[in-house]
């Protein structure tokens, strides 16, 4: 019997995924209320401080407090963060959002407000795959004898999200992302924030300090 045991380094911060309790169906009745202009391929509101309304006061709460508890577990940090943009996005039927990342933030988030079976997910990057090996094995050989990855969670080139309504996704704001082009008869509306760390924040010691 040999004697192999594998070993997991490094992986990207994981995903925070929780589910908003309020009426989602108020929440698109005042998106579908804000004006609207057209995005790279979909399109957006024209106010990037969509949360910072006062109909929004429950949602934005209930988006913080989700904000301190991922902060808390993953970052070990008690430090107050702070929702900076806010918008909402609409995708109809054969429309996308390319990939992109969320600069000038810290955390970043996304909120499905309104989504059907046929609703494009959300397509996380994996942005450490292309430094893993330096040649690329995978044929696409569909009958593969191997038994499952178990390290197929590290070695994927995207994950998948379904957009259920409701389901709030946090990440880091450098993660790259997309959704791919929609195919249902329905919109799909987002609605996305980015945060920031209030100051001061770091360590002196460290020379990470930021005042």
């Amino acid at each position: 019997m040999n004697r192999d045991y594998y070993v997991n380094m490094f992986s990207p911060p994981p995903l925070g995924v929780t589910q908003f309790t309020g009426d989602i169906r108020y929440i698109e009745k005042l998106v579908r209320e804000y004006e609207f202009q057209r995005n790279t391929c979909n399109s957006i509101t024209v106010t990037d401080t969509i949360l910072d309304d006062p109909q929004f006061i429950d949602l934005r709460n209930f988006i913080l407090n989700f904000v301190h508890r991922y902060t808390e577990k993953v970052c070990r940090s008690k430090q107050v963060i702070e929702l900076k943009q806010s918008w909402a996005n609409i995708t109809d039927t054969n429309e996308i959002h390319p990939t992109h990342m969320h600069p000038n933030s810290f955390i970043s988030g996304v909120m499905f407000v309104k989504s059907d079976s046929h609703s494009p997910p959300l397509m996380i990057e994996n942005p450490w795959r292309p430094y893993y090996y330096s040649v690329d094995l995978y044929s696409g050989d569909k009958d593969s004898k191997l038994p499952p990855n178990e390290f197929e969670s590290s070695l994927a080139p995207v994950y998948q999200i379904t957009p259920d309504e409701g389901k709030i996704v946090l990440f880091p704001s450098p993660t790259p992302h997309f959704v791919p082009e929609s195919h249902s008869e329905n919109d799909r509306i987002t609605l996305a924030f980015n945060t920031y760390p209030t100051r001061p924040f770091g360590s002196k010691k460290d020379v990470t300090y930021v005042h």
